[in-house]
């Protein structure tokens, strides 16, 4: 499928972290409206790595969440400062407890286009950056954000520093 990024690697040669992602994409959502990320993360690395950031340009804010089902509409989001993955596993960022998502879009979010998801992390020895750029696609039917109306940029624990 064009646009999935799968086995998508971000190393960086000063340390010995190699983080792997694969499966990257937005939900469709209109001017100022919420888009719902996901992804996998594989931590290759020798040690834990804390993921601190799910962002992009095409938004005037972002948040890494835990809600039980996004799906359902009787969640309690909350925000997460981050996410501890530790050496050999892998986390999912989706649509049931883990989860990020972008908000206050700045255009329109199309099915079958591309958008560029900054991640950010930490080693706990530096920090670590990199741009993917994710598919857009359906949202799943029944996905609601709390309090959703246009943009959530006012919610607590959303990063505002796009």
């Amino acid at each position: 499928m064009a646009g999935v990024l799968m086995g998508v690697s971000a190393t960086d040669a000063a340390t010995p972290s190699k983080i792997l992602f694969s499966h990257v994409t937005v939900t469709a959502a209109p001017l100022k409206g919420d888009s719902a990320v996901t992804m996998s993360i594989t931590n290759d690395s020798s040690g834990p790595i804390s993921l601190t950031s799910v962002s992009s340009p095409a938004s005037a804010s972002s948040m890494i969440f835990y809600d039980a089902n996004m799906c359902q509409g009787n969640h309690a989001m909350s925000a997460l400062a981050n996410l501890l993955i530790e050496p050999g596993h892998t986390q999912k960022l989706a649509f049931k407890y883990q989860g990020a998502m972008l908000s206050g879009l700045h255009v329109a979010l199309k099915k079958g286009a591309t958008v560029p998801v900054v991640l950010k992390w930490s080693n706990f020895a530096s920090a670590h950056s990199v741009t993917l750029h994710a598919l857009v696609v359906k949202a799943p039917k029944g996905l609601k954000f709390l309090g959703s109306g246009p943009g959530m940029s006012g919610m607590s624990g959303m990063n505002m520093s796009m």
